[in-house]
């Protein structure tokens, strides 16, 4: 048999055409995996240039299109005015691709600032103000989305937190800075020295918001309090924390200081529409945010979360305004000398007058 099998091996070698065919298949087989490999190089290129950090890098200084706006729309989860108010401001002004430019705070504010003006300079009706300051937070959100911090050790130092007590009393702590010990948070002098901090080795929760507007919601623990040699009250929580991204609101919210007044009100149902009865008797408020969906506010009286309130106020030379809200959450103030509750309003009833111009301050337009 081996000897067969030699001879056959013999035969083979004296048949030239049997070289030369080896050799065709060889070489197709070798330019077959040539061709692959460049081709399986040139899709790696194409699907790296297609990948969102360096498409948006090459393709960021390109005017938009009708498909970078539909993208934009998706992520935004726009509704069909809102769209078209997009695609308008869009082919008016023609700015540079609009999936870049959502990631540039400044550069989509500008935007909107142009849109705002050539609508308030066209007398738009209350109606299509308000589709627009919508469209503004939506895109604000998406926005933030886009730059969530993932994890706790991203958090900015000097970031500021809100730790409520058992109490409902709130306190704003200060992130001062995360090393080997973990994350070292600064607190105030009277929570150090009082019994209403979270005990070492127990869970606790602090909220905070980001530059981009986006609420999160961090769960760690205690490891241990100290007083530092400058003088500073610190807590050191564990770095092995849970971060949440928790955006709750509707819309965007600025921080100010103006008195206020407000009302009790008795709601009162008559077929399928709520009418609101204003009480006469009027107190003394004074008010630290607000938003077209809400405010917060500081009182003497200790106001229990589930009533209803008539609140006035004036923003700047505008007002007063008169804005029917239901408290959805009532907590405790930290200042000794002058006691307080803070009142967490929801808007239930205001007029789109009020709301535009509530907008209008929020956004710093005017």
């Amino acid at each position: 048999m081996p000897f067969l099998y030699a001879n056959l091996l013999l035969d083979v070698e004296r048949k030239p055409g049997v070289n030369s065919y080896m050799y065709a298949v060889i070489g197709v087989v070798v330019c077959i995996i040539v061709g692959a490999t460049f081709i399986g190089l040139v899709l790696a290129k194409i699907r790296a240039a297609q990948k969102p950090d360096n498409w948006l890098e090459v393709n960021k200084d390109k005017p938009t299109k009708k498909e970078n706006i539909n993208n934009v729309a998706q992520l935004a989860n726009l509704n069909a005015e809102e769209k078209r108010i997009l695609e308008a401001m869009c082919k008016k002004f023609n700015p540079r691709n609009l999936e870049y430019l959502i990631r540039d705070k400044d550069s989509i504010r500008d935007l909107f600032q142009k849109q705002y003006e050539d609508m308030k300079l066209a007398r738009e009706d209350e109606e299509k103000m308000q589709s627009f300051f919508e469209l503004q937070y939506k895109i604000d959100r998406a926005q933030a989305s886009l730059t969530m911090i993932s994890n706790a050790k991203a958090i900015p130092v000097g970031q500021k937190f809100t730790y409520m007590d058992g109490d409902k009393q709130q306190w704003t702590l200060t992130l001062d800075r995360i090393d080997s010990q973990g994350i070292v948070i600064s607190i105030p002098q009277q929570l150090y020295m009082s019994d209403k901090k979270a005990a070492p080795l127990s869970k606790f929760v602090v909220t905070f918001k980001s530059d981009q507007g986006l609420s999160y919601a961090l769960l760690t623990r205690v490891v241990r309090y100290e007083e530092e040699k400058s003088g500073k009250f610190i807590l050191i929580a564990s770095s092995n924390s849970t971060l949440t991204a928790a955006q709750r609101r509707t819309s965007k919210r600025r921080s100010f200081v103006v008195p206020c007044k407000f009302s009790s009100v008795k709601p009162i149902k008559q077929g399928g529409a709520v009418n609101y009865e204003i009480g006469e008797k009027m107190y003394d408020g004074k008010m630290h945010d607000i938003s077209t969906g809400g405010c917060r506010f500081d009182c003497q009286i200790p106001i229990k979360q589930g009533q209803y309130l008539n609140v006035e106020f004036s923003i700047g030379d505008k007002g007063p305004f008169q804005v029917i809200g239901y408290i959805v959450l009532t907590t405790k103030g930290t200042d000794k000398d002058s006691p307080a509750y803070v009142l967490h309003v929801k808007f239930l009833d205001i007029d789109i007058a009020v709301k535009n111009k509530i907008a209008t301050y929020v956004y710093e337009y005017d």
